[in-house]
């Protein structure tokens, strides 16, 4: 392993006019948040007289030098340096408001590459999910209302412009002058790719930990390197399309879950590595090939002492198991890039509730609202093996009503996702049967489903679940095939028609007296009525609350108006205080056993 570091000033990092740093496209988006921003400008902002401040390690995979653009890879350190230009951009904007066209051409020559008879180009070249938003803004502020997909970094945008902004003159010059040649970066040039993603391991190893998504793409790029330049580059455009279709879910989620439905049995986030490691080693022809594969075999005087799981343990466990690696079937790496970037589509395409298909994209949001995350692996498993559409609307209907009765009747969520990772061996082809069988063998019994969804408390944390019941009744009310545009609308809300807040002075003035409405025992009654189902309603609009001691006289002349059926039932109820709440809760959970019922 050749190794080229240099220490460098920032000025002379960014100094020399035919490098580019490129962010490649399987990197993460921008992730910085607005502590380490800050953490950063005052560590740059203090540092004192002859001082200087080491801002990190970045670590680049080099080419040949040439005369023109040489490109360096940003294997590490790509959020940082992504943070330094940032700072330079909302700088050079600065000195442009205030007229300070030398420090604005100085910056200019910074932040471009540029090469006699060739066009200027970004010294730092974002080839990732962030690089049109990142050049939106830096061009200039956006407006209050402008969309970003990456908040983190239009939030990094706006609070360095912000920082800077309440610099006075002789502030900004002292603040810049201690970043271009008072910041310190380590720069590591490694010209083989497979020494590069080893030195990345090595590097974190020795700091915080990775996560695990950041661990398994290191392995496998660092793997495709050894197989061969051809093998890296299709690595590459797989890992840049696998966190395009994850963009905006959570990439360590999606392996665990991706590996539940291989291994058909729960598995923790601490064994996420391992176990894919092991299935990498044993499944990939190519791997037969590298000197250290049969550390992924179970060896029974190997011992891991930290409390981790290592790939020893992955290794015992499919030893003791069915999917040892005698019986694994093998396939190319590219049919196993294949296979894990439909994985990763078929499960961004359930989080986001986008498969194309209305009818089980509807599903899909009524168990995101119920909190289904324990069955993504067993849907991944069916979506990826070809389940056909109707089937799989009628498997998504059967676990709506399964998990809601486990929910609702507070079943342990490691023995639900216990059952679905199980689940994972039906077949995707024919898998009612088996489902059918095993939703009925877990599920909750109607009377018990019955009780405790009269008495659940639907806190916050859980109110889209009593939002996806609410919307469930309404459309019961509006008849089987009715279609009601109103619910999921931003402006529809749960209601409690009861207020949370009743005591304050600022509550009686915005909800009515409620205090003398409810009579004795508030203290005790008021916190134990006042989440549950029968307490709550939607509601679209604001209240138009006059003070009144008879506050529900008042809320039901604004119910009167709704469109919303549930909602406008309650105007026949002549007063509505706690009694009143356990009843239609009793009423809510009889419609559950009939809307949820068990197999």
């Amino acid at each position: 392993m050749h190794i080229h570091p240099h220490t460098s000033i920032v000025s002379a990092l960014l100094g020399t006019p035919n490098e580019q740093f490129l962010i490649p496209s399987y990197q993460r988006r921008y992730s910085w948040r607005k502590e380490q921003l800050h953490a950063l400008l005052d560590d740059i902002d203090m540092i004192e007289g002859n001082d200087s401040h080491l801002l990190g390690t970045i670590l680049c995979l080099s080419g040949a030098h040439t005369a023109g653009i040489n490109t360096l890879e940003l294997v590490d350190g790509q959020q940082r340096l992504t943070t330094i230009c940032i700072i330079l951009e909302c700088l050079r904007e600065r000195f442009e408001a205030d007229g300070r066209t030398e420090q604005v051409e100085d910056l200019k020559r910074l932040l471009q590459t540029r090469v006699y008879g060739h066009p200027m180009k970004p010294k730092i070249a974002l080839d990732t999910l962030d690089a049109e938003e990142f050049r939106r803004l830096a061009e200039s502020a956006p407006e209050p209302d402008e969309h970003f997909h990456n908040g983190r970094l239009a939030t990094a945008f706006s609070e360095t412009r912000a920082w800077i902004g309440a610099l006075t003159t002789e502030e900004l010059a002292g603040f810049l002058q201690k970043l271009l040649l008072k910041a310190i970066v380590v720069r590591l040039d490694v010209s083989q790719a497979k020494d590069a993603f080893k030195l990345f391991e090595t590097i974190n190893n020795r700091g915080l930990k990775l996560s695990p998504s950041d661990i398994i793409k290191n392995f496998m790029l660092g793997n495709a390197a050894r197989f061969g330049d051809e093998q890296l580059e299709v690595a590459k455009k797989s890992w840049a399309l696998l966190i395009s279709h994850l963009d905006g879910t959570d990439a360590d989620s999606f392996f665990r879950y991706f590996l539940i439905s291989k291994v058909q049995t729960r598995l923790t986030k601490a064994g996420v590595v391992a176990e894919f490691e092991w299935h990498f080693m044993n499944e990939v022809f190519e791997a037969e090939k590298l000197p250290e594969r049969h550390f992924y075999y179970y060896d029974d005087e190997e011992s891991d002492d930290d409390g981790e799981t290592s790939v020893a343990d992955a290794a015992e466990e499919h030893q003791a198991g069915e999917a040892d690696a005698e019986t694994v079937k093998k396939q190319t790496f590219v049919e196993f890039l294949k296979k894990l970037v439909r994985a990763a589509q078929v499960y961004g395409q359930l989080l986001k509730c986008d498969t194309g298909v209305a009818q089980i994209d509807r599903h899909l949001r009524n168990l995101r609202m119920i909190k289904s995350a324990q069955t993504y692996g067993f849907l991944m498993h069916l979506k990826a093996g070809g389940i056909d559409d109707k089937t799989f609307v009628k498997v998504l209907k059967l676990t709506e009503s399964f998990v809601l009765r486990r929910h609702i009747c507070r079943e342990r969520a490691n023995e639900t996702e216990t059952l679905f990772a199980e689940l994972c061996k039906a077949d995707p082809q024919d898998p009612l049967a088996d489902i059918v069988e095993a939703y009925r063998e877990a599920s909750p019994s109607d009377e018990k489903f019955r009780d405790e969804f009269a008495a659940t408390v639907f806190t916050s944390n859980i109110m889209d679940r009593a939002r996806y019941c609410l919307e469930q009744y309404e459309m019961a009310m509006h008849g089987k095939h009715a279609e009601i545009a109103i619910l999921g609308s931003e402006d529809v809300h749960v209601e409690h028609i009861i207020p949370q807040k009743i005591q304050s002075r600022r509550s009686q003035q915005e909800y009515g007296n409620w205090v003398e409405y409810l009579g004795e025992r508030l203290a005790h009654r008021h916190p134990k009525f006042v989440n549950r189902i029968g307490n709550l309603t939607l509601f679209a609009g604001e209240l138009n609350i006059v003070a009144s001691n008879n506050p529900f006289s008042i809320k039901k002349a604004n119910y009167k108006l709704s469109s919303i059926l549930a909602t406008k039932e309650l105007t026949a109820m002549s007063q509505f205080k706690f009694p009143q709440v356990d009843a239609r809760s009793k009423q809510l959970a009889e419609f559950a056993i009939e809307r949820w019922p068990a197999p």
